[in-house]
Formats: C-alpha cells, structure tokens, sequence
C-alpha cells in the first residue's frame, strides 16, 4: 500500500514538475518579443536622425554649424526620375541629382566660406579678374536673400552652367557668416530648376556660430 502511494506522488511531482517548465517558455518568448521590439525602436530613430545633412566647420576660430533638412522634403525638381544622393564632408554639403540614363544632371554644393562679408570677399574675388567681367561677381538676389552672383555657361556638350551665390547668411544667434551655394548643371540647356533650388535651400538652411 505504501508503495502504491509513494508511486502516486511520484507521477504527481512529475506531472507538477513539467508544468512548471513549461509554464516558463511563454514568458522566455514575451521578454524576446520585448526585446526585438526594443531594438526596431532603436533603428527607426537612427533613421530619423539621419534625415539632416549637417556640416560642423571651423573658419576664423570660429565653429559653423550648418543644418539643412532632407532634400526631398523641400525641394521638388520639375523632372521625374532624379535620383538624389547626400554627401557631408569637412568642407561642405553636396547633393548630385541624376536621371537614370545620365541626360540630366545637377550638382549642389553648400559651405561657409568666410568670416568677412559676402562684399568683401566678392571683391578680394574680382580683383584678379579685372579684365574680364564674365568671372566677377555681381550684386543679385535670389528671393528675398541678396548676395553677390556669378553665373558661367559653356558650349561643352556635357558642361552647361555653373551658379555660385555669395550671402552674409544670418545665424541663429543673429551674426552673419558669409554662405556659398552653388548649383551645377549638366547636359541639359534648361536651367529653370537651378535658381529655384537655391532659393529653397536657403529658405531651409539653419546656421549656429559658436
């Protein structure tokens, strides 16, 4: 008899036992979960962060934070099919818009160049070409920003235009730093998108000087 029950109470540990084991693996699986939730959180704030193209630039002892949103999410080109790539480097930010077959091409270039006036570096510019005034800067607007402006064309097939603006951008803290933004165009005669890329840039740039 007792036999009977100690067998009894061991098939009932048993049974107790395996219950318990597996009672735990749903829980293993919700902490797992949990964690895969976690790190796609993780991954899409990456992606978030990454949206800004932002340059950090010495000049003069000074330090030039410029700060421009994504392209895309501004600025529209009137052709279709543009693939659009970002660069950051120590000296500037560049975007290159191409089509697939490279008919089209626009090259972007955005950096702080100087603590002194747009004027007076456009001037210091020009002295060395004083002989020949497609090369000089002049005085232009582009939208509500005033600068100094060169435009160059080309009969190149695959080179067509070259426009460089010269601003005293004004800074969050309310300074000036004098921007260049250049816009280049290849293989194409039509030049409508390259002004209009400027103007949204500049509508969409922050800079901070510290």
């Amino acid at each position: 008899m007792n036999k009977k029950v100690l067998v009894s109470a061991f098939a009932l540990s048993m049974v107790f036992g395996l219950t318990g084991c597996s009672s735990e693996k749903p829980e293993e699986k919700k902490e797992d979960t949990k964690v895969v939730e976690k790190k796609e959180e993780k991954k899409e704030e990456k992606k978030e962060e990454s949206t800004d193209a932002v340059l950090v630039r010495e000049i003069s002892s000074k330090t030039y934070t410029v700060t421009i949103p994504q392209l895309t999410s501004f600025y529209t080109p009137s052709r279709d099919g543009l693939e659009v790539k970002t660069e950051v480097n120590e000296q500037q930010i560049s975007y290159t818009l191409e089509d697939e077959f490279g008919d089209f091409k626009m090259a972007i270039y955005v950096n702080p160049i100087s603590a002194e006036s747009a004027e007076a570096y456009a001037n210091r510019i020009n002295e060395g070409f004083k002989d020949d005034e497609s090369e000089q800067y002049k005085p232009s607007t582009v939208g509500d920003f005033s600068g100094f402006r060169k435009v160059t064309t080309s009969e190149n097939p695959s080179f067509k235009c070259k426009d460089n603006l010269l601003l005293d951008f004004e800074s969050v803290d309310g300074s000036a730093v004098v921007m260049s933004v250049t816009v280049e165009q290849f293989n194409d005669t039509d030049t409508a998108d390259m002004e209009v890329a400027i103007k949204a840039i500049l509508d969409n740039m922050k800079v901070e000087v510290k």
